[in-house]
């Protein structure tokens, strides 16, 4: 897996120093795309593609892998950039002179297809746009596709961009996200556990359940630590606040204070929790203050909200 944010790209460093940033809107930082797309190429890609590309590349190559049977995206926004820059141009200019490239290169889908297109990957090819389960959705059918159909081996990501429009939009529309970043993640998922970095035993989504239902999900796999989208937000926290009270585990842990929060932070959860149930190196900064980390981590349950209405329990297991 890697991963694209505000903390180093293409990096585990953060386990050890974090960037700790104080609230408000950060871009990513850029990872450097010589290693896997050529100058001529990265010229003709918006910034979330250039991302995709490479967080999609470096996770193949640390699993030894060309080319995935399927690839799954998930994106809240699609590829903001680029839509935007396509919007300004109409109001420019009307109906003449506009760019055939944004457009093309606008579309929510428009990330895999990229992705596929670079691998010369004619399998299955999937793109979630589901606000903020996007990543947990793409997870899921990724999750499906190998328990049940022929492949072998998923791509599955996330990736959304926060232009400063957007940041200034997302301040008024989505008050609950007060340090607001950017996110790209892929990771493979297969079916040879031979170098696994963990086991993704169940994914689960509920729309609308009850905190006690949520709450039993969780308990039933008896988790040693529990990885939240808690940020500090009073709006955002609330729903976890009241589940929280029904979980038995005490070893509480969160992301978004490193990370920061958007669209696609749910798979920076995931990557956050599998990076320390593999490595068993837990950061200070990741524990909710009052909880403690426990010795070892065999079972964590990775859980996420979003609008207090779609929740995901995903659950990974040390291999």
């Amino acid at each position: 897996m890697a991963q694209v944010s505000c903390q180093e790209s293409l990096s585990d460093s953060w386990l050890e120093s974090p960037v700790l940033h104080v609230g408000g809107y950060h871009r990513a930082q850029e990872p450097l795309s010589k290693e896997f797309i050529s100058p001529v190429e990265a010229r003709r890609m918006s910034r979330i593609l250039r991302r995709a590309v490479c967080t999609s590349l470096s996770a193949l190559r640390d699993a030894g892998t060309d080319v995935p049977d399927a690839i799954v995206t998930g994106t809240g926004m699609g590829c903001m950039e680029n839509s935007e820059k396509f919007l300004v141009d109409i109001a420019r200019y009307g109906e003449s002179l506009l760019k055939p490239t944004l457009f093309m290169q606008s579309t929510h889908n428009t990330i895999s297809s990229l992705i596929a297109i670079k691998l010369k990957c004619h399998g299955y090819n999937n793109t979630y746009s589901h606000k903020g389960i996007s990543f947990d959705s793409a997870l899921l059918d990724a999750w499906l596709q190998l328990k049940s159909g022929p492949a072998r081996n998923v791509l599955v990501g996330s990736h959304d961009e926060v232009t400063e429009l957007m940041a200034n939009v997302m301040e008024h529309s989505h008050p609950e996200y007060s340090f607001v970043t950017e996110a790209s993640f892929s990771a493979l998922l297969g079916m040879d556990s031979d170098g696994a970095l963990c086991e993704v035993a169940s994914v689960r989504l509920l729309h609308k359940p009850e905190p006690g239902e949520v709450a039993a999900l969780v308990n039933g796999c008896q988790p040693d630590a529990v990885m939240t989208g808690i940020s500090g937000n009073d709006i955002n926290d609330g729903p976890y606040d009241a589940v929280l009270k029904e979980i038995e585990c005490r070893s509480l842990m969160r992301y978004k204070n490193i990370f920061g929060d958007n669209f696609s932070a749910s798979a920076l959860g995931f990557y956050a929790g599998t990076k320390i149930v593999s490595s068993q190196q837990v950061p200070d900064c990741v524990m909710l203050p009052g909880t403690t980390a426990p010795d070892n981590i065999g079972t964590m349950a990775v859980l996420n909200q979003a609008d207090g209405e779609d929740w995901s329990v995903i659950v990974i297991k040390r291999v």
